[in-house]
């Protein structure tokens, strides 16, 4: 009877060993579950408000620079030029017919952009005696003067009939062009030193 007791106390013990270690095994599997779930958020960082003031103050002077209204059409002659050097490129003969037809197109084509631009410009200043031209205008025209050297090489080079009314633009172009410099550039100074220049050229100094 003795010994059956203490076999019984015996199966109690190792019973409760287990249990302890069964609980001890599961405690670490919670306690490695919980030790992930506590691990640091990585973020990133958070932007100053100095730096969004900064950002806000940029784009509200950038918003303050006015876009060139022509700006697509001066891309668009920009592009037809380019294709037209590269149609150019094979150069002109009967073979390259399709080529030279097509730059042929393009030369029309920016040419007639250039003299839309120049006459409406010239119809503005004129309805209006005290239009002032501005540093855009002036861009404007230089770039339109440019482009128009570049059409009369690829036209004479395709044999195409010189464009009066085009050069009669360019010409008006020009004087608009001397026209800003005069007002904005040198005023007086620059007339006085024509007149100089002129008073030396006649009297042969």
């Amino acid at each position: 009877m003795k010994f059956l007791t203490l076999s019984s106390i015996a199966m109690l013990f190792a019973s409760a060993e287990a249990a302890q270690l069964n609980s001890l095994r599961h405690h670490r599997h919670i306690y490695d579950r919980e030790y992930i779930a506590t691990l640091p958020d990585v973020r990133a960082d958070t932007v100053a408000d100095a730096d969004i003031e900064a950002h806000e103050a940029a784009r509200a002077e950038a918003a303050k620079v006015k876009k060139n209204p022509q700006q697509a059409l001066l891309n668009s002659i920009r592009a037809d030029l380019e294709q037209i050097n590269k149609d150019l490129s094979f150069g002109v003969s009967f073979s390259q017919g399709a080529r030279n037809e097509h730059a042929r197109e393009l030369v029309t084509k920016a040419g007639n952009a250039i003299l839309d631009y120049a006459n409406k410009l010239i119809a503005k200043v004129e309805s209006a005696s005290d239009e002032t031209l501005t540093e855009q205008n002036a861009h404007n025209i230089a770039a339109m003067i440019f482009y128009d050297v570049q059409i009369q090489d690829a036209a004479n080079a395709l044999g195409m009939a010189p464009n009066g009314e085009l050069n009669l633009a360019i010409n008006r172009l020009k004087s608009l062009q001397k026209l800003y410099l005069f007002e904005q550039k040198g005023g007086e100074n620059y007339l006085g030193w024509g007149i100089w220049f002129l008073w030396i050229d006649k009297n042969n100094i």
